[in-house]
């Protein structure tokens, strides 16, 4: 059974989910025939030809805080995430309990549960929480009113109510959230992604983001179709995952539907992915 809370030195790492869905591989390896993805993904290829994906989340707690790293695809719209809140609920987490929520980025399958409607309005799911933000990648998807009417209603009720709102805090570059987490710009998937540096009593890991939607994606380094910058993507991931070999860093993966821990590894002259 796959390993869903880790520890690095004091600080803790659960997974939590919102529920998961299938899609086709060409989606999520852009340019990459069939001939190459289907025995590269091996029993990761479902047989009527589809994926799985995992819509995962972190609750991570250090120096006191309790972080909680994207908020999945919501219950809004027919989605088919929405399990996010039972699963804190699970965990013993109360929306007030989170008192930082962190967006790697804001896609619509990492900020779904941002906000909820309540009297005619969205408002912050979690009362109490800072939401932080890369300034870049709040610039990019919110300043450009057709970029917004192009990218969907998911803006609308679970970014922009957040603009005029004093628990958001945007940031920039290589932001510490505690004494223990940082956020660490990985540009690529959107220009102003980022993933999570823990650095705790000698031990150390990344919370990527979506900079793998599957380990194939640090194997091969190949790039998804939703990546905003390919070339950037690709650049991004080659050099961490040089990072991840050479520092033997411990990986949480929110979308890796085999398992959320693993590490990076060199196996006979190539890259490997291991699932703790």
């Amino acid at each position: 059974m796959p390993v869903d809370r880790v520890t690095v030195g004091s600080v803790e790492i659960v997974r939590v989910t919102d529920g998961s869905m299938f899609g086709s591989p060409a989606f999520f390896f852009s340019g990459i025939p069939s001939d190459m993805y289907g025995p590269a993904l091996g029993d990761d290829l479902t047989p009527n030809g589809t994926v799985e994906v995992e819509f995962g989340s972190f609750l991570v707690r250090s120096s006191g805080k309790t972080l909680l790293i994207d908020t999945g695809m919501g219950n809004k719209r027919g989605s088919p995430g929405g399990r996010l809140l039972d699963s804190l609920k699970q965990l013993g987490v109360r929306p007030g309990d989170i008192d930082v929520v962190m967006n790697t980025h804001l896609h619509i399958d990492h900020v779904g549960w941002n906000c909820i409607e309540q009297d005619g309005a969205f408002v912050p799911t979690f009362p109490n929480a800072e939401y932080w933000v890369a300034e870049k990648e709040w610039s990019f998807w919110t300043s450009d009113p057709d970029l917004v009417a192009e990218e969907g209603q998911h803006l609308v009720s679970d970014v922009l109510p957040l603009r005029d709102c004093p628990q958001l805090k945007l940031v920039d570059g290589e932001a510490a959230i505690t004494a223990e987490v940082s956020l660490l710009p990985t540009p690529g998937h959107t220009p102003g992604h980022s993933s999570l540096a823990i650095s705790s009593a000698g031990e150390s890991a990344i919370i990527l983001g979506d900079i793998a939607h599957h380990p194939l994606h640090l194997e091969r380094l190949w790039i998804a179709s939703v990546d905003e910058l390919p070339r950037t993507s690709r650049r991004t991931k080659r050099a961490l995952a040089q990072r991840l070999i050479d520092e033997h860093l411990l990986v949480a993966a929110g979308h890796f539907s085999s398992g959320a821990f693993g590490r990076l590894v060199m196996a006979n002259g190539r890259r490997s992915w291991r699932t703790l």
